[in-house]
C-alpha cells in the first residue's frame, strides 16, 4: 500500500505551517561587575523568561565569551559605565553581525555616557549612521511605539521611567519616538540596514527599567515584540512542528489510508 505523493506533500505543508522562529540565545548581563545588582538580576530573569516563552533556549554569561558562533542572537543587557564596549569587543560584535547574527544592546540615560558612547561608536563603525555624541534629553516620559514593534503583542505607547533620548536614528528606524518627532529612545536596524554588517540585525534601547520583572504590560509587550523582531530578521523557521500540526498530519494520513481501503 502506497500513499500518494500529493498527500505527503500536503502533510509537509501542514508541518511547516506549525514551524516557529526559535534559536539559541546568549544573554550577557555583567552580573559580577554591575553597579546595580538588583536591577541586573531583575532584567536578566525577566528577559530569560520571555525568551523561553518564545521557544528560545537561553544561556546567561557574565561577560562576552570568546566564541559567539553557537548563538543566533546576543542580548547584551549590561548598562553600567564600566561596561563600555572596548575596541576588541566592538570588533568581535561586528564579526558576529557580519556573519548574520542578531543583537540587542542596552544603554541608559545621561548618567551612563561611557556605556552609551561606546554603543554609538560601535553603531557608526558597523555602518548604522551617526547617533551621538551625547543625548538631547533624558527621563523622557511617554513616547509612541512604531510599527513593527506595535505587535503582535499590542502596544502603542510606552512611558519611560528615565530613558536617554537621541535626536538622530542614523540609518535605522525608531522603535519608540517622541510625538513631535524630535527624537527617540530606541532604534532598530534590520538585515541590510547596516552598511558594514548587512547580514545582521541590531536593536538598541536607552533604558533598563522597561525590562524589569515589575514592568507594566506595555513594557512587557514591547520586550516580546523586540524578541519577535530580532528572531524574524535572523532566524529561519526551525522546522519543529507544533503538537497541533502533528495531529493534523496524522488525520491527513489516516484519511488517505481509509480512502485507499475503500477503493480496494
Amino acid at each position: 500500500m502506497q500513499i500518494r505523493p500529493s498527500l505527503l506533500a500536503a502533510a509537509a505543508v501542514i508541518v511547516m505551517s506549525g514551524a516557529a522562529h526559535a534559536g539559541p540565545i546568549l544573554i550577557v548581563n555583567g552580573a559580577n561587575g554591575t553597579s546595580e545588582p538588583g536591577t541586573t538580576s531583575s532584567i536578566t530573569q525577566n528577559l530569560q523568561n520571555l525568551h523561553i516563552l518564545a521557544g528560545n533556549t537561553v544561556t546567561v554569561e557574565n561577560d562576552i565569551p570568546a566564541d559567539l558562533s553557537p548563538f543566533t542572537q546576543v542580548w547584551d543587557i549590561r548598562f553600567s559605565n564600566n561596561f563600555a564596549l572596548t575596541p576588541s569587543q566592538q570588533t568581535q560584535y561586528m564579526s558576529y553581525l557580519q556573519s548574520g547574527g542578531g543583537m540587542f544592546l542596552m544603554g541608559e540615560n545621561s548618567g551612563f555616557m561611557a556605556r552609551n558612547n561606546s554603543i554609538f561608536d560601535f553603531v557608526s563603525q558597523i555602518g548604522g549612521g551617526i547617533l551621538g555624541p551625547g543625548l538631547i534629553g533624558g527621563c523622557d516620559g511617554q513616547q509612541n511605539v512604531n510599527v513593527p514593534f506595535t505587535g503582535p503583542n499590542p502596544v502603542t505607547s510606552i512611558y519611560w521611567a528615565c530613558s536617554g533620548v537621541l535626536g538622530s536614528k542614523g540609518s535605522g528606524d525608531w522603535i519608540t519616538e517622541r510625538a513631535d518627532g524630535s527624537g527617540g529612545s530606541g532604534i532598530a536596524w534590520g538585515v541590510g540596514d547596516l552598511a558594514n554588517a548587512q547580514a545582521g540585525a541590531l536593536t538598541m534601547i536607552l533604558d533598563v527599567n522597561f525590562m524589569q520583572l515589575n514592568a507594566s504590560l506595555s513594557e512587557i509587550n514591547l520586550t516580546k515584540n523586540l524578541i519577535r523582531f530580532v528572531g524574524d530578521e535572523v532566524e529561519p523557521p526551525n522546522g519543529v512542528p507544533t503538537p497541533g500540526s502533528l495531529a493534523l498530519v496524522g488525520i491527513a494520513l489516516m484519511g488517505a489510508l481509509a480512502t485507499r481501503r475503500r477503493r480496494a
